[in-house]
């Protein structure tokens, strides 16, 4: 869908530009998550979750697929983490060959291997996420019980949007799971599980202060993408609907560009609230406005 961003990261230079002490002194809890990509693949990964965590007042999340990294690396990335920080792994399959189905040449040992060395080396909380698909919903419970027998935490099962449209074949999407009861309509759908450790007691805070992210109702994080531009939520300049706010101001949203502050405090948001209220950007009318 955006081949101009195939292998673009974040390096520890950008972050550290982005996010330099007085901003990260303010953040609460930061979430790592592919958007076209995935978080641990970054160059320099650990070292920017190493500044983070330098400020031990925020708590990480981390979503990822998890393949092909070596235990020793998941040691060390473990190392810098706590009982309020999240793993996530994104595996849909109960083997290899199944899970290979939905993510492509991932790899079942080095996923399986990271599971197990992030469990022995660090006491942060560990998830492990399944999407449901037509080759694994009436497999769900041995994934679970997979997941809690290598120490998992939590578990969850996904209904997934993306089914048909632009992912069907001869106008067959082969994955769509048989249960149209598995399927989310407008907005993806999780169903936690709690299989060894309940979740730690943290302080609630909101997701953003910010005037603008009003238009979500708190509903989600402010997010910056891989470019580093930065939106009111993930789902802003998904890729799916045209934006042409995103495209007319793309330069003064980027924050390798310029300061977090200076992205916030700019004008351009007194437009984006007038548009929200008056006529809101199609991505927000079918994640948002259709559902309240």
């Amino acid at each position: 869908m955006k081949p101009d961003e195939l292998n673009k990261e974040f390096s520890l230079e950008d972050f550290q530009r982005a996010f330099p002490v007085d901003v990260l002194s303010e953040i609460r809890r930061m979430l790592f998550c592919g958007d076209i990509g995935d978080p641990i693949y970054a160059t320099e990964f650990i070292p920017i979750i190493a500044y983070v965590k330098s400020q031990s007042n925020i708590s990480v999340d981390i979503v990822t697929n998890g393949s092909y990294k070596k235990p020793e690396w998941w040691d060390e990335l473990g190392a810098h983490l706590t009982k309020y920080d999240t793993v996530v792994f994104s595996v849909d399959g109960w083997d290899h060959d199944s899970n290979n189905l939905y993510r492509v040449n991932s790899d079942w040992n080095s996923i399986i291997a990271g599971i197990k060395s992030l469990r022995a080396s660090s006491d942060c909380r560990i998830k492990w996420s399944s999407i449901y698909f037509n080759f694994n919903e009436d497999r769900m419970n041995s994934i679970a019980q997979l997941a809690k027998e290598l120490g998992c935490d939590e578990w969850q099962a996904v209904k997934s949007t993306k089914f048909g449209g632009r992912y069907a074949v001869n106008g067959v999407d082969r994955l769509m799971p048989a249960d149209a009861n598995n399927i989310a309509s407008q907005v993806y759908q999780t169903l936690p599980i709690i299989l060894n450790r309940p979740k730690p007691i943290s302080i609630r805070h909101q997701l953003s202060a910010h005037p603008w992210a009003k238009c979500l109702n708190w509903k989600k994080e402010l997010f910056i993408n891989v470019e580093g531009l930065m939106f009111p939520c993930p789902w802003f300049n998904s890729g799916y609907q045209d934006n042409d706010f995103v495209e007319r101001y793309r330069n003064r949203l980027n924050v390798k560009n310029r300061s977090i502050k200076e992205v916030l405090e700019d004008p351009l948001w007194e437009e984006f609230i007038t548009r929200i209220e008056a006529m809101p950007l199609p991505v927000c009318k079918i994640k948002c406005y259709d559902n309240e």
